[in-house]
C-alpha cells in the first residue's frame, strides 16, 4: 500500500506509460471501466506484527485473509492481496443492500474464525495470544479504473484506486466500520438499511477533501456464537499409570518445547524426520514422526490451559502396526523456575495399557522425557547466562 501513498504524481509517471504504449516481451492491454471497489482491511495488523513472533503472526493473517473471500466472492472479484487487506472489485455499481450484506457476512465470519482459533489454541506465543484483538474494516468506493492485463496477470490502477487506498487511513472514530465514499453513497436510500450511517470527511494531500458516510460494526460481535465445545479427554486418564519428573525450567519454556512440533527432532530418541500440516500447533493439528521401521501419526486432541497448570493431550497412531495410544502431559508450575511434568497413557479405545506393553511404553516415554528435560534445561541455562 505504500505505493499508493506516493500520490498522483507517481501514478502519472509510472502507470500512464503502460496505458499508451506497448511493453516488449509482454502481451499488455489496458481497459478503462466503472466499478465498485471493496477493500476489507484487518485493523491492528502493524501492532500485531511488531509485538509477536513473525512466523506465527504471518500464518494467522494469511488464514484470516483466506476466510474473507468466501464471504464476498459471489459479488466481488479478488484482484490483489496487499499485506493485511484484500483489493476486490465488481464491474458496475453493486447495490447498497448487497454491500451491507457482504460486509456483514465477512465481518461475522472473520470474528467467528478468531473464536475458533482461540478455542483450538495450544501455542502461548504472542501472536497466538494476541490474535483475538485483531479487527476488521471495509472501504467502499465507486469510480473508474484501468484493468491492465499483462500476460495472465491483471493489475488495477487509476486515481480512484488511489482514493480507495488513501481512505484506509481516516478519522473514523472506531476500528471496525464500513466507510462508503460519497461517489458510491450518493442518493442511496437507507430507510431499510441494516445500519445507522453518519457523514464524515478527510483531507488528503493532492486528492483534497474526500466526503464519505460510515457505520460502526462493533455491535455485530454480540450476535456471534461461540464455536462448539470439544470433547474433554482429561478425565479419562485417572485409570492410567503415572510417570513424573521435575524440569529446572519455567513452565512456559517447557510447554513451548513439548507442544512445538518442530522441536521434537531435538530430543525424541530415534526420530529421523517430522512432517506437520501447519507451522502452528492447534487442536486438530497433525504431524508424522518417522523412525526406523515405523511412522507415527500424531493428532493434537486437547489443551486445558491455566496459569500454573496445563494439560496437553495427543493421539498417536503407528502407521506400521496400527496401534493407537492416547498420551497425557500435565505441567505444573513450581517455585524457583521449576516445572513438574506428569505423563500418562491409554490405549486408543480409552483403556489402561495392559502388561507387558505398559512397561515398554512407559520406559520408552521416560527416555523421551529425560531427553526433553536435558534439552529444555540447557536452553534455560543459556537464557539465564544471556540475561
Amino acid at each position: 500500500m505504500e505505493a499508493f501513498d506516493k500520490g498522483l504524481d507517481k501514478y502519472i509517471r509510472i502507470v500512464r506509460p503502460f496505458k499508451f504504449g506497448r511493453v516488449s516481451k509482454f502481451d499488455q492491454e489496458s481497459i478503462m471501466q466503472k466499478a465498485t471497489i471493496l477493500i476489507p482491511d484487518i485493523s491492528g495488523y502493524t501492532e500485531f506484527l511488531t509485538k509477536t513472533e513473525l512466523s506465527h503472526s504471518t500464518h494467522i493473517i494469511n488464514e484470516l485473509l483466506q476466510v474473507l473471500p468466501d464471504s464476498i466472492e459471489d459479488k466481488f472479484t479478488l484482484a490483489e492481496i496487499e499485506g493485511d487487506a484484500l483489493l476486490t472489485y465488481a464491474k458496475g455499481k453493486v447495490s447498497f443492500n448487497d454491500i451491507e450484506q457482504v460486509c456483514k457476512a465477512a465481518f461475522l465470519n472473520f470474528h467467528y474464525y478468531l473464536k475458533v482459533i482461540e478455542r483450538d489454541n495450544v501455542c502461548r506465543c504472542g501472536a497466538c495470544q494476541y490474535q483475538a484483538e485483531l479487527s476488521l474494516k471495509f472501504i467502499v468506493h465507486y469510480g473508474t479504473f484501468d484493468e491492465i492485463k499483462i500476460s495472465n496477470f491483471t493489475k488495477l490502477s487509476g486515481p480512484d484506486m488511489i482514493i480507495a487506498h488513501r481512505l484506509m487511513k481516516n478519522n473514523v472514530p472506531t476500528s471496525e466500520y464500513i466507510l462508503m465514499t460519497d461517489d458510491y453513497f450518493d442518493n442511496q436510500v437507507t430507510t431499510n438499511s441494516l445500519f445507522e450511517w453518519k457523514p464524515g470527511h478527510d483531507l488528503y494531500m493532492v486528492l483534497g477533501d474526500i466526503n464519505y458516510h460510515y457505520t460502526r460494526l462493533e455491535k455485530l460481535r454480540i450476535g456471534i456464537k461461540a464455536p462448539e465445545k470439544l470433547e474433554d479427554f482429561s478425565s479419562l486418564f485417572t485409570i492410567a499409570q503415572n510417570l513424573e519428573m521435575e524440569i529446572k525450567a519455567p513452565l512456559d519454556l517447557v510447554h513451548k518445547i513439548l507442544t512445538d512440533q518442530s522441536e521434537k527432532i531435538n530430543f525424541v530418541p530415534g526420530l529421523k524426520n517430522i512432517d506437520y500440516d501447519s507451522s502452528i500447533n492447534r487442536i486438530g493439528s497433525t504431524h508424522v514422526c518417522e523412525f526406523d521401521g515405523d511412522k507415527v501419526d500424531i493428532h493434537t486432541l486437547q489443551e486445558i490451559n491455566k496459569s500454573d497448570d496445563v494439560v496437553y493431550i495427543e493421539k498417536a497412531t503407528s502407521l506400521n502396526t496400527g496401534f493407537v495410544m492416547l498420551t497425557y502431559y500435565e505441567l505444573k508450575r513450581l517455585k524457583n523456575d521449576v516445572t513438574s511434568i506428569n505423563f500418562r497413557a491409554l490405549t486408543g479405545d480409552r483403556k489402561a495399557i495392559p502388561e507387558p506393553f505398559a512397561t515398554q511404553i512407559y520406559e520408552q516415554s521416560g527416555r523421551g522425557l529425560t531427553a526433553m528435560k536435558g534439552y529444555v534445561e540447557s536452553l534455560f541455562l543459556i537464557d539465564e547466562k544471556a540475561s
